[in-house]
Parts: C-alpha cells; structure tokens; sequence
C-alpha cells in the first residue's frame, strides 16, 4: 500500500540494539520469537542479556518484573495479543501493582497480524493496557517516532506497553522530532470535522482527508496521537471546539480502545461529537493480507473519507 513504506519492525531492533549499547542494565525477554520481533539482533550482540523464556509468555513478564526489582530495565517481547489476552494476570500481578519498571514491546499490534490468524489479531489490547493502573501507552507514527518515544520510555521510571504495528509507515516527522508524553499533534488543519488517530492509522487519516476535500469540499483537521496513557486532552478539547464532530480511527476494536480514549477526554473538557471508525464490536478481525482486512473493515482512505461524509452530513 502506497502510505506504507518503512518497516517499524527494523527500527525498533536497531534502536533496541543502540539503547543497549548506552545503557548496560537494558535486558531482552523473548519468548521464542525474536525473528519475528527483531530482537534477535539485541541477541547477536549482547548474548548474556538475552533471556530465551521459552513458549510461555506469562512467566516471561513475571521474570521481567523480577529483573526490574533488581534494578534492570527489562523489555519482554511477544506479540501483542500474547501480552494483552495470555499474560495478562501476569503484567497485572507483579508489573503493574508493583509499577515495576518494565517496558513492553508488543509486536504485530491489531489487524497487521494480518494472515498470522485470528488467534494473533489483538484488537483489544489498547483498551486493555489503557485501562490498568501505573501503565503508560504508546503507539508511534512512523519510525522517527518511535526511535524518539524508545529513547524516552528506556530512560523513564514505570511500566510502558508500546504497539509495533507490523507495517511500513510513512515519515510524518522530521529529524528533529522529540516524543513527549501526554502530547498529540495537528497535522493538517481543517474546520468541518477532526480525524483523529494513532499509530499505522495515521497515514490513513492523512490519505482520507485528501480525498474528504477533492471529492466531498470538506476541510479535515488530522490531529496524531502517539501517546494515549497519558493523552492530551487539551489539545482534544481544542479540536473539540473548533470542529464539533470527532472521528477516532482505530487499528482495534471500536469501543475498546483509543476512540473510548478520546471520548473520555472529551467529556472532560468540550462537549463534541464523537464517532469511532474501527473494526466493530462483535466483529472478529479475521486472516487476510492487510490491505484486504482493511477493505473488509472499511478502514481503506476512500472508505474512511465517505463514511466521513456520511457522518456530518447527517448532522444534527
């Protein structure tokens, strides 16, 4: 797809492997996938923290948490819907009760699971992590991002879940970019109505709007949310104020995740409308290449701009 290009996945090995480099307390988890997550190259070169835990991904975090008792930054790496369904009690025992610093990086994040299978999609692991105590979430935009929110999160206290979405990206970001915790980010202005996104569904937002304006005349804002635990809610009530109609875009479950983010914000500070774009409630994600899945979900640019179109024009 043309609005993917740069693979997430190399970056975070490379950068896995430079903060490893600066920092020698950093240690790696696997849970006998560092091919498919790229760990094997913090492997390769620093074999003696590389901890192989094997198939079994809740005692993985259970000795993630334990190195980070002894002053080690751990990074278990599975899959994100291993982390968020398999192992949950696990990170909710001895991770989050105890804000013990771990960091977790969740590979093949929603629907870029694509022909891994149903079983591999995790649709719901925003809203999980989003909602459990001393837990930040991050979902990065393109790789200049999530070098800069690596960085950030390897040198902070506390446990972090950050999505590795299996796709290419597009650069949203120059060099000079800096992650922040807590902060969105207008991409493109507009009036008539906010898309709002995080993570692969950025380069899909920026794409509808394109085709909101040349095909529809409506002026989209496109407002990035890399962090969504914390989440900016000043900037989503501005957008709320001067928009009036949210659309959230999820590469999950609708009702589960960054949309409920977002609206939770907004009843905190602007009343706006509030419409999640994602896969449905009772829908299971399914097995397909991705640009099929998106097409299935209507998550496509042109599926997005007219459903975009269909939303404000029935506006009360």
């Amino acid at each position: 797809m043309e609005f993917y290009r740069e693979n997430l996945r190399d970056v975070f090995g490379d950068t896995l492997v430079e903060l490893g480099e600066q920092n020698p307390k950093i240690v790696v988890l696997d849970a006998d996938l560092c091919t498919s997550t790229a760990t094997d190259r913090f492997r390769d070169r620093f074999p003696k923290r590389f901890f192989q835990c094997g198939i079994a991904e809740a005692n993985m975090f259970s000795v993630a948490a334990a190195l980070a008792a002894e002053g080690y930054i751990p990074f278990p790496a599975t899959f994100a819907s291993f982390a968020a369904r398999r192992a949950l009690d696990n990170i909710y025992l001895h991770i989050c009760l105890n804000n013990a610093n771990v960091k977790i990086p969740a590979s093949y994040a929603g629907l870029t699971a694509a022909e891994c299978g149903p079983s591999h999609n995790s649709c719901e692991d925003i809203g999980i992590f989003a909602s459990l105590p001393n837990m930040r979430v991050i979902d990065a935009g393109d790789n200049r991002e999530l070098r800069s929110a690596m960085h950030v999160l390897a040198n902070d206290e506390g446990a972090v879940y950050f999505r590795l979405e299996k796709a290419e990206m597009p650069v949203l970001f120059d060099d000079g970019y800096q992650f922040t915790w807590g902060r969105g980010y207008v991409l493109r202005e507009g009036g008539d109505v906010a898309l709002m996104s995080t993570g692969a569904m950025t380069a899909i937002a920026l794409s509808a709007a394109d085709v909101l304006r040349a095909r529809y005349g409506i002026s989209a804002r496109i407002v990035h949310m890399p962090s969504i635990r914390p989440i900016d809610e000043a900037l989503i009530g501005e957008t709320a104020r001067k928009c009036g109609t949210l659309i959230t875009l999820e590469n999950g479950r609708v009702g589960a995740g960054f949309g409920n983010c977002v609206c939770e914000a907004v009843c905190r500070t602007s009343p706006a409308r509030v419409h999640q774009i994602g896969v449905a409630r009772d829908q299971l994600p399914g097995s397909d290449h991705l640009y099929n899945l998106l097409r299935h979900h209507q998550l496509l640019p042109g599926d997005v701009a007219q459903r975009a179109a269909v939303i404000l024009h029935n506006r009360i």
